[in-house]
């Protein structure tokens, strides 16, 4: 017996070990290498973004997880805090004698990076000497994020040539960049990045005249239910949301339909039970109603003070009338009175 005690403890043992390890690998991680001078601190932080609105807000709040980085400039980052939906992830590091909330944005001291990433993620990135210090990065195992960087780099674009002071050039480059960043939005197959691409549209005044653009984008995304495709929504008014589409209409007005139908069936169900009720005598509705109420023939004869054979008599009158079979049928026979 103490054998197959010991068996059974050593099977449940092994199946505890396993299904830890299982749950130990369903966390992924961020790791590289990065080229460090002296004035930065050893240490890489990572930033939740929830939404695309907050995508350079700085908090403490916002910094979920921090790694060291080694003398050789190498890193690992553990994502068991990482969402498991797509997320927006922000790295950055600060200078020596620096709060670790510092975010430095567009001079040669920038600090961070964006990543698109989920908990299982499996991400490396290696950047150069080159200045900024994540200018130049080489990112492995999110090939997205070269289409995401793309995104970032054609939404700057008509920020950067010289439009010799013509309005109706920056609009028209901004006009086809907005189609542009549309068409990436529709061949990407990251949702994330695929959203991240609309945002860099002035997509609320686009959609007053190409609202089908935007019914198809969110039906293509309709399982998409994280904070930044809801954050998007919300950007719609009520009576002009996407999702409100025509087919949307009709199902809705099926459905009020069909409501409506069965609201009616349902008192001109109760009417004619009523209407059933009331070819009663006055007599055969007393008798009902203390038929209803459990009371046997006998019973009902003392209560009405009348012969037993007159109560049969009258219950198969009411019987007759109501399309009853049973003392049963008569219990459960629903009307609004008697």
């Amino acid at each position: 017996m103490s054998k197959i005690i010991k068996s059974t403890l050593v099977v449940l043992l092994l199946i505890f070990c396993s299904q830890n390890k299982a749950f130990s690998q369903n966390a992924g991680q961020i790791s590289g290498k990065l080229i460090l001078d002296d004035s930065w601190e050893r240490k890489i932080y990572v930033s939740y973004i929830t939404t695309f609105e907050k995508e350079y807000a700085v908090s403490n709040d916002l910094i979920i997880t921090s790694a060291i980085i080694d003398s050789l400039g190498n890193f690992k980052i553990d994502l068991n805090k990482t969402p498991t939906k797509w997320s927006l992830l922000r790295l950055h590091v600060v200078k020596k004698g620096i709060t670790p909330n510092s975010l430095v944005i567009g001079s040669s001291n920038e600090n961070f990076i964006f990543l698109v990433a989920k908990r299982d993620s499996e991400i490396e990135i290696f950047n150069t000497e080159d200045i900024p210090i994540f200018s130049n990065t080489r990112i492995e195992g999110a090939s997205y994020m070269s289409t995401f960087d793309y995104i970032k780099k054609l939404a700057n674009y008509p920020n950067i040539i010289d439009y010799d002071n013509s309005l109706i050039e920056k609009e028209f480059i901004r006009e086809v960049v907005s189609e542009k960043l549309k068409v990436v939005a529709d061949t990407c197959n990251n949702p994330l990045v695929s959203l991240y691409a609309i945002y860099q549209t002035d997509f609320q005044s686009d959609y007053l005249e190409n609202p089908k653009y935007y019914q198809s984008f969110l039906l293509k995304w309709k399982n998409e239910n994280s904070s930044y495709f809801s954050s998007f929504q919300q950007k719609f008014p009520a009576e002009n949301h996407p999702l409100f589409t025509v087919n949307n209409t009709k199902y809705f007005v099926f459905v009020v339909s069909f409501i409506g139908l069965l609201a009616i069936s349902v008192l001109l169900y109760f009417k004619k039970k009523s209407q059933k009720v009331e070819q009663l005598s006055i007599q055969e509705r007393k008798i009902f109603d203390l038929i209803r109420n459990g009371l046997s023939n006998k019973e009902i004869s003392a209560e009405c003070n009348i012969e037993l054979t007159t109560v049969k008599s009258h219950v198969s009158s009411i019987y007759a009338k109501l399309q009853l079979k049973s003392r049963k049928d008569a219990i459960n026979f629903k009307t609004k009175s008697l």
